[in-house]
């Protein structure tokens, strides 16, 4: 079977801390556009709000606070390396002149990767929620290799 044809526009997800922001981009458009539109995500007056309800959430949320950026110098985008289709844990600078259908394809995570004071890579920080109910495991009733009591 042929390999699938890519869309001619891409919807992406762009992931940091516990944000997600879906854009869609012509497959001919370029990294460095899609860096503009998520700095204008970040910017956005929505990141500025707090927390409505800090008690309900179960965590401290000062670790999860998504760092302020002022310009396109304050972060870099990043895709998830892979090894035999596997993810590695390791992410890989996409380069903002490159095309998105040569180093993306449609539906792919594209990770924003912020860079500390003096303008180095900060470690990419993501969290993932499990996609169904059942790879969810309460803590309170997780019981662990042992049998369960009845």
């Amino acid at each position: 079977m042929p390999p699938r044809i890519q869309p001619k526009n891409f919807i992406l997800s762009l992931k940091t801390h516990k944000l997600t922001v879906f854009a869609t981009f012509p497959s001919s458009a370029t990294v460095q556009e899609v860096k503009a539109e998520a700095l204008s995500a970040l910017q956005s007056s929505v990141l500025q709000n707090s927390e409505p309800h800090p008690e309900a959430m179960d965590e401290d949320n000062s670790e999860w606070v998504v760092p302020r950026v002022s310009s396109l110098d304050d972060f870099e985008l990043a895709r998830m390396g892979k090894a035999q289709g596997r993810p590695t844990g390791q992410y890989e600078k996409l380069e903002p002149g490159a095309t998105l259908k040569s180093v993306v394809a449609n539906w792919d995570p594209i990770f924003i990767q912020f860079k500390n004071a003096d303008g180095e890579l900060l470690p990419v920080k993501v969290s993932i929620p499990p996609i169904s109910p059942e790879d969810y495991e309460d803590p309170i009733t997780q019981k662990g290799k042992r049998k369960a009591d009845e």
